[in-house]
């Protein structure tokens, strides 16, 4: 017999996750080994359609229109991680 406490409790392990140009996981490391580029350089229509003037950013000089896009953005629960929907809209991805 053993001097030790009996082991309890569960650990659950697991990674879940969607990136730009990627769903899952697996995807995201398909792309990584690949060298993948998965950020969007945005269109001027874009940029229109988001609110934003290209010319002006054009004259400032340092707005770089690129973005990583994820699909079905609708699909974050944002009240899930104590977000509010339009701070869900305009956050940074990386953060």
């Amino acid at each position: 017999m053993s001097d030790e406490p009996p082991l309890e409790g569960v650990a659950i392990v697991g990674l879940a996750g969607r990136f730009p140009g990627a769903n899952n996981v697996a995807g995201f490391w398909r792309n990584l080994l690949a060298a993948d580029e998965t950020i969007s350089t945005l269109s001027d229509e874009q940029l229109r359609a988001s609110g934003l003037d290209p010319e002006a950013l054009r004259i400032a000089g340092n707005y770089v229109p690129r973005r990583g896009l994820i699909e079905k953005p609708a699909h974050f629960d944002a009240s899930f991680f104590g977000i509010s929907p339009r701070e869900a809209e305009v956050m940074d991805p990386q953060q």
